[in-house]
């Protein structure tokens, strides 16, 4: 490690240059800037051993972008986080998580390997050429709440199968039955998690063929869904509620 300024008093001055295994350096910002989560963790081990809290800060901060703890945050992910989106990170992240007792990012983290093929957490992912498995209490509870995740996800989508079914007030759309009707069946021919970005992911595939009318209240809907399971989703992993969890995030990035 490197400073740009070798006279400050403080053993890790603001702008310090880290070098990374790779032998490149760069300077560990907090967001928005972007990084890497070999980074991350990296930075995170050093900061918990020599006590350095803007550093723990803000490798937590970068951590929270990438895996938020409210649906708005969730919903804005993918323009605020810092860390990329790179095959298999919450596999990677599940153990920073686990290693540094950061519980409240799991929720989120947990809900992105629910959206993997369930393989993965039975055998191993891959992630900067490493292989990543669980032991058997992680597999277990990843196995369960992803199959109580997909039970939720499945009941929504019958709901918006009778939303779709029934004819909506103000409609003037010829295709709008067809087109709520094709919504509805994609959803739940899901076999893994996505309910939380389906709207946005599948616009397209709709929009032009639906009323306003029947837009918005195919939007109400759907927005109360997410939100009920965004609260549940700690429970389906037996993990402590929102606001156990919010009050770990505060002890520990304080």
């Amino acid at each position: 490690m490197s400073c740009q300024h070798p006279a400050h008093q403080s053993l890790f001055p603001d702008h310090c240059v880290f070098y990374h295994s790779d032998l490149r350096f760069s300077f560990f910002e907090p967001p928005p800037s972007h990084t890497e989560l070999s980074i991350v963790e990296s930075i995170l081990r050093l900061s918990l051993k020599y006590d350095v809290q803007y550093l723990k800060r803000r490798a937590l901060s970068h951590l929270n972008s990438t895996f938020p703890t409210t649906l708005a945050g969730w919903k804005s992910r993918e323009k605020t986080r810092t860390i990329p989106p790179v095959d298999n990170t919450p596999f990677a992240a599940f153990g920073i998580a686990r290693t540094f007792q950061l519980d409240w990012l799991l929720p989120s983290i947990l809900y992105c390997i629910s959206s993997h093929p369930i393989e993965k957490i039975l055998d191993h992912a891959i992630f900067a050429d490493e292989e990543i498995s669980f032991n058997w209490p992680d597999k277990r509870m990843c196995i369960m709440g992803r199959q109580k995740l997909l039970v939720m996800q499945a009941q929504n989508a019958m709901q918006l199968t009778r939303i779709a079914n029934d004819p909506v007030e103000g409609c003037n759309g010829s295709d709008c039955p067809t087109t709520r009707s094709r919504c509805a069946e994609s959803l739940c021919s899901l076999d893994m998690a996505g309910f939380l970005d389906y709207l946005e992911e599948n616009v397209d595939s709709y929009a032009e063929d639906i009323c306003a009318t029947c837009r918005a209240a195919f939007k109400e809907t759907y927005t109360q869904a997410i939100q009920q399971m965004w609260n549940d989703l700690p429970s389906m992993f037996s993990l402590p509620g929102w606001q156990d969890l919010l009050k770990t995030k505060v002890a520990i990035s304080d």
